[in-house]
């Protein structure tokens, strides 16, 4: 009969885990503007790296051109948001799916509006000016 020996391991020698920032950074700024212009979430992106959605803010924060580059690809992922509100709504077969649909695509619509307001923000403005531009 053979007897098997239990081998000790050496904590040190045990692979080391990589930290949060490690772990986002290996994933790299490119795959997270690449799901993020797609119109994947922040949460659904975080659960794919295996961090908390603060964490993945915090990293993008952390550097003024990754905020810039994550800014730019919400705003990308605004004409999804839209577009997907028209699709909901194209889709609905009877009269509860229609009202489920309206719901959703105003909440996209909004979400749109928020991510990109210069495209689909609700803010107006109205300049009174005089003859030639001058004051009134």
């Amino acid at each position: 009969m053979a007897t098997f020996r239990k081998s000790k391991q050496n904590p040190k020698a045990a692979k080391k885990q990589p930290t949060i920032a490690e772990r986002i950074e290996a994933f790299g700024i490119e795959a997270v503007c690449e799901r993020l212009a797609n119109g994947v979430t922040m949460t659904a992106i975080a659960e794919e790296i295996g961090v908390t959605v603060g964490k993945l803010s915090q990293w993008i924060a952390s550097d003024e051109e990754y905020s810039a580059r994550a800014r730019e690809a919400r705003i990308h992922a605004a004409r999804i948001w839209d577009e997907k509100a028209l699709s909901v709504i194209e889709q609905a077969l009877d009269p509860f799916e229609l009202q489920r649909a309206k719901e959703l695509a105003h909440h996209y619509r909004w979400r749109a509006s928020k991510t990109a307001p210069k495209e689909y923000g609700e803010k107006t403005t109205t300049e009174h000016t005089g003859a030639d531009g001058g004051p009134i």
